[in-house]
């Protein structure tokens, strides 16, 4: 599936506009348990996803089997940018819309494929990048390509923050995967005037260093059999952050209520309203 994309018809496919949400449920809940048993994953660092807005996981790539193994590990709903070769096979061309996937071309990245994704982030929504390009073939497991600036490039323009997740070992069929999802990488804040080449390859190396980081921390933790423990630990700090912050809203829809009774109160003005009143007498 190398190469180009061999016929422009098949460009109909990248751009079609499907109810990718629908299929996404639909397809999860046929699939979603044989995908489980075939590429099991787990992923620590839940915690560390931003709680709302647009993001970008960047994943470092070795495998095909990287991207379900990723939907096996993280199984919330996000697209997937994928290189439009892709496109060339029947079965992907039906499959990759309905997945919500964003075609690119690798080796220009057109206007309209930035607005696409730029629009998906202001929504709201998440993407997942394999920023180094293409897959690492190389028999060291634990290395990693150079960073394209496509991630980085999405990231700003998305005004979206870059999450690192680092996939340890080439998945297999029947193994388990693991990785972890590092601290959110803010770009926007780093560039200050026009984005040329020099500023998106620093970028680029920020992405890097970030996915170096998640690979470190996750070796470590793997050397030292702690993966369960940390699962068990983040858990539990996800469970008492959520406690928290339902806490945190029943306090504020009551005193939201007190503020209402208080306005019916004093006839539908604010304690504000009664003081400007008053400051007039």
């Amino acid at each position: 599936m190398g190469g180009v994309l061999k016929k422009e018809k098949y460009r109909k496919a990248i751009d079609k506009k499907c109810n990718y949400r629908a299929w996404f449920g639909f397809l999860k809940t046929m699939l979603y348990p044989l995908l489980k048993l075939m590429l099991p994953g787990r992923a620590l660092g839940l915690e560390n996803l931003p709680e709302k807005g647009g993001y970008i996981l960047a994943f470092n790539h070795r495998s095909m089997l990287d991207a379900p193994a990723a939907f096996s590990s993280i199984p919330m709903y996000w697209h997937f940018i994928a290189k439009e070769e892709f496109y060339n096979h029947a079965f992907f061309r039906w499959l990759l819309p309905r997945l919500g996937v964003v075609g690119v071309n690798r080796s220009n990245i057109d206007l309209s494929t930035i607005r696409r994704v730029v629009a998906l982030l202001g929504k709201g929504e998440v993407l997942g990048i394999f920023p180094e390009g293409t897959r690492n073939r190389d028999a060291d497991e634990e290395s990693m390509l150079a960073v394209k600036k496509g991630a980085a490039m999405f990231a700003v323009r998305g005004k979206a923050p870059v999450v690192p997740v680092y996939i340890y070992r080439r998945p297999r069929f029947f193994r388990r995967t693991y990785m972890y999802i590092g601290k959110p990488i803010d770009l926007v804040s780093r560039v200050s005037g026009p984005l040329n080449a020099e500023k998106l390859g620093e970028l680029a190396e920020a992405v890097s260093a970030g996915m170096e980081d998640a690979k470190n921390h996750l070796r470590e933790i793997m050397d030292g059999r702690r993966y369960r423990k940390e699962l068990r630990a983040e858990k539990k700090r996800m469970k008492a952050r959520a406690k928290a912050a339902k806490k945190e809203e029943k306090l504020r829809r009551k005193e939201e209520k007190l503020r209402i009774k208080q306005m019916k109160r004093n006839g539908g003005r604010t304690a504000g309203g009664n003081a400007g009143e008053n400051g007039g007498e």
